[in-house]
């Protein structure tokens, strides 16, 4: 609720988010349990962002979890980072982002997809299509503060019976681009 209401603290810094994904693939894959098939690729150009990285790894694990819950009886599960150019109207239609590098964070499931209703209020908080008692509705809720919080952008696209495939676009900057900056002076006066 925090993170969807802008309240919460955020430190972002430059990070790869290569590394990020491959740093949690362990807990992922324990996450999602064996019957469903991991596939990390990485792309060797996706760059860096500058974005929080524990809000990035809350983003990936939510969107890993509902990808799980929509394949329960198992399934492929792709997450695949990569560079992405968007210079065209049609790009900017489709990835909902203006013109720019971004560096790509997309989740694509094999599971049940969804429904234009569903897809309709996903982000609403405390919407779920889980049983009582199940879900808070608030993991694509909480995906979309995080989002807009990082200055990213979301696209989606679904289809009942095929699966789901979510995208992020972080804009990319160069790895020194956001140094760290020092702790502030403290001086007696």
């Amino acid at each position: 609720l925090l993170t969807f209401s802008r309240e919460s603290a955020s430190s972002p810094k430059t990070i790869s988010l290569n590394e990020l994904v491959l740093g949690i693939e362990e807990m992922l894959r324990r996450l999602i349990g064996e019957r469903i098939q991991l596939i990390v690729s990485a792309g060797t150009e996706a760059g860096f962002i500058h974005a929080d990285g524990g809000q990035v790894e809350q983003i990936i694990v939510n969107l890993t979890v509902n990808a799980a819950d929509a394949m329960p009886e198992g399934g492929e599960l792709f997450i695949e980072t990569s560079h992405v150019r968007v210079d065209t109207a049609f790009d900017m239609q489709v990835l909902a982002a203006p013109p720019g590098n971004y560096v790509s964070l997309q989740i694509t499931d094999s599971g049940t997809g969804m429904t234009p209703e569903v897809q309709a209020s996903m982000f609403d908080p405390f919407f779920t299509t889980k049983e009582i008692g199940k879900g808070t509705g608030l993991g694509l809720s909480t995906v979309y503060g995080i989002v807009k919080q990082s200055g990213a952008y979301i696209s989606f696209h679904s289809t009942l019976g095929l699966g789901t495939t979510f995208r992020v676009l972080f804009p990319m900057v160069d790895e020194e681009a956001a140094p760290e900056l020092p702790a502030p002076e403290i001086t007696s006066g």
